[in-house]
């Protein structure tokens, strides 16, 4: 009998060997990626989402062809957002495609057809907010795009030379991998407040958002501390500390962007350029803490074990458990 094998920390009984190709590929989406966020971001920034009033045509042209260099402002910022989403939706085909061919490992190849269909749910939400006239779809829109970048930087870790380590897992004598988890959670409920800010407005949620923000990153310096204090796994304690950074970062471009939106007032005025940098900075920020959350849990879930010796071993049916290292004759 052999062991089983879980998504989370799928050590098989001869691990599949570390391949520069895959992960460097896997690597280049995900930075690929983060631009677009950027980019959609500013135009929320901006708001000039309705600067093209149709879609999937721009003005009545084929998107493509349409020349917006020489187009007003928000008419180029909102065209590029859509250029640019059409690059990172047939870079994600080519990458869903490559997994399915060549990689081995059933679950790499559901997620990477899970992070294309998501792209093709988030070019039809995109659409649908412009033909709809919808701010909630806009939301929407940017919530799972944050997602999406999230699921881009998974398949980039889950390939990666340290996530190939057929280590023996450690005990999670200071329940790190639930810790992780609860930090995951709040960070994504945090970019969906976020969203509600950036398209509907109001000073008490933005408060909120702003009091959520630092108990995220007490929460993310809480777990270092604990981390380093068990004696962690390097992996996990390094991950640990680019959540921390990249959290404090956050922390900053929110007070810039807080008093770069004062009053409140919900109406549209014009933005300055440093106030749309800092701002749109902080929603891409956003993105980047979310993925480094993810790459910690999983990280966390790979590399940690029951600090319980009776807990039962991985399998079919009970796939969160941690698997042994040895082979059971």
């Amino acid at each position: 009998m052999t062991r089983s094998t879980s998504p989370l920390n799928p050590i098989p009984d001869a691990p599949p060997a570390y391949r520069r190709g895959p992960h460097w590929i896997a690597v280049f989406a995900a930075v690929f990626t983060l631009p677009l966020l950027f980019v959609g971001g500013s135009v929320t920034t901006y708001q000039v989402g309705l600067a093209v009033p149709d879609w999937p045509t721009t003005f009545g042209v084929n998107m493509f062809l349409y020349d917006f260099w020489n187009a007003p402002f928000g008419v180029r910022v909102e065209h590029t957002h859509r250029l640019y989403g059409a690059a990172v939706g047939l870079a994600t085909l080519a990458l869903c495609g490559w997994f399915l061919a060549f990689e081995s490992r059933r679950w790499m190849k559901g997620l990477a057809v899970a992070a294309l269909v998501v792209v093709i749910v988030q070019g039809i939400l995109g659409g649908t907010r412009v033909t709809q006239l919808s701010t909630l779809l806009a939301a929407l829109h940017g919530c799972l795009g944050q997602a999406f970048f999230a699921m881009m930087t998974a398949l980039a870790v889950t390939t990666g030379r340290d996530w190939l380590r057929a280590d023996r897992p450690a005990p999670d004598l200071a329940k790190l991998r639930a810790h992780s988890v609860f930090n995951l959670a709040l960070i994504y409920g945090q970019v969906a407040l976020g969203a509600s800010v950036r398209h509907f407005g109001g000073l008490s949620p933005a408060l909120i958002h702003g009091g959520l923000a630092l108990a995220i990153l007490a929460s993310t310096v809480v777990f270092l501390a604990r981390a380093r204090r068990v004696s962690a796994p390097r992996s996990v304690v390094r991950a640990a500390w680019v959540q921390v950074v990249v959290a404090s970062i956050q922390i900053a471009l929110g007070l810039g962007a807080f008093v770069s939106l004062l009053p409140f007032g919900g109406l549209p005025r014009p933005v300055g350029f440093y106030q749309a940098v800092v701002r749109t900075g902080h929603q891409t920020n956003g993105a980047v803490l979310l993925a480094a959350s993810l790459a910690l849990t999983l990280k966390a879930f790979r590399r940690l074990g029951p600090s319980n010796p009776t807990e039962p071993a991985a399998s079919p049916s009970n796939p969160s458990a941690q698997v042994p290292l040895e082979v059971l004759a």
